[in-house]
């Protein structure tokens, strides 16, 4: 994305690796050969006992996805509980009838982002006791940082405040920002010459762009907007509508994934421009933050950092951050002008298996290959 001042989720974990899930009301894995019927408890009165208290993990605690969380109770009061029912990311995991009152929980499959993790004492027929805690999820990759050698080099309009970039049967398809200059183009490959062009009212701030099903749609800005064209034409067939920001725009070849700004990835139906599920998007340190344009390549979702010279190649499935890919001095210093902007705009031509990259007012489009 870019602006001048401008500094969940798809896939819920799949508990694996040793997990036993409660499959009954009448409690999953215990210690002992006792009973319990929470769902009766859950309706008594009086006072919430307190019976418990957390031990570990501390509070916003990181783990990995691929390793164990320790869950450790200690006692809160005189009275030791009938059982404790353990919850990782909303899903019971286990049911403990005595001490220890502990649990490691493999978290092999784990969503990133914030967890809870969640304890139900029990005793007796007073109200049970609700404690929860939440730790950070982060991959389990350590992402290896990609090089580059360029390929070819082709003009690009330093006009053109690049937002969104795809190609299409040899043509590329670019979408513009800043307001009063936002537009739609189709674009020679070879010589950067505008062929086709469609200007948005200034109050529009373009955005992503994406192709799909012989439609363009492209997103805005701050107006959570978007518009659909006729690739063909350039006529406008549709008007949709969303609830964030719009930054990047792409496809999977049947719904269209957007980014807006933050480490947040939405799947959104093509028709209804309704939002399907999301994703977020973590390294083995941090959720990665300001990704913007995005494209589709190879089931890999490729991102542009915002203010950075950097992709991140992300796994759709489970907002792993597989690799970057470092651009470093792609634009030559005698190529730099006044209103030259940051690193923007991926294509990728899947015939072919061609990358091409540019940057917002570039005077240059890059054909580029990633060195592995």
């Amino acid at each position: 994305m870019s602006r001048m001042t401008k500094s969940t989720s798809m896939i819920y974990g799949i508990i694996i690796s040793g997990l036993v899930l409660i499959t009954s009301c009448n409690g999953g894995s215990a210690s002992g050969n006792q009973s319990e019927n929470p769902g009766q408890r859950e309706s008594a009165t009086g006072p919430v006992q307190k019976l418990i208290e957390f031990v570990e993990p501390s509070e916003n605690s990181t783990i990995t996805s691929s390793g164990e969380l320790s869950v450790v109770l200690g006692m809160a009061g005189r009275d030791n509980p009938d059982s404790v029912r353990f919850y990782f990311d909303g899903i019971a995991v286990k049911t403990i009838f005595g001490e220890p009152w502990s649990v490691v929980i493999p978290t092999v499959g784990s969503r990133l982002g914030k967890i809870p993790v969640k304890a139900v004492a029990y005793r007796g027929n007073g109200r049970p006791q609700n404690l929860v805690r939440f730790v950070n999820v982060l991959s389990d990759i350590v992402p290896p940082v990609e090089r580059y050698s360029v390929v070819n080099t082709y003009p690009h309009d330093k006009g053109a405040y690049t937002q969104g970039l795809l190609i299409h049967n040899g043509y590329l398809y670019e979408s513009t920002g800043q307001n009063g200059k936002s537009s739609l183009r189709q674009v020679e490959l070879e010589t950067g010459s505008v062929i086709k062009k469609h200007d948005l009212e200034s109050k529009f701030f373009g955005e992503g762009l994406a192709l799909l099903n012989d439609k363009l749609y492209q997103i805005t800005w701050l107006t959570n907007t978007g518009f659909i064209y006729d690739i063909n034409t350039f006529t406008t067939i549709g008007t949709i509508h969303y609830n964030t920001q719009g930054w990047g725009l792409t496809t999977d070849g049947e719904k269209l994934i957007m980014s807006d700004g933050t480490n947040k990835i939405y799947f959104l139906d093509p028709e209804y421009f309704t939002v399907i599920s999301t994703l977020e998007v973590f390294d083995n340190r941090e959720a990665v933050w300001q990704l913007n344009e995005l494209e589709y390549i190879d089931g890999e979702l490729w991102a542009n950092i915002y203010q950075t010279d950097r992709l991140a190649r992300i796994d759709p499935a489970t907002g792993k951050v597989l690799a970057y890919v470092d651009l470093a001095g792609l634009l030559d210093e005698k190529d730099r002008h006044p209103e030259i902007d940051f690193l923007n705009g991926i294509a990728w031509e899947r015939e072919s298996g061609r990358l091409f990259v540019t940057g917002k007012n570039w005077p240059k489009l890059y054909e580029i290959r990633i060195i592995r």
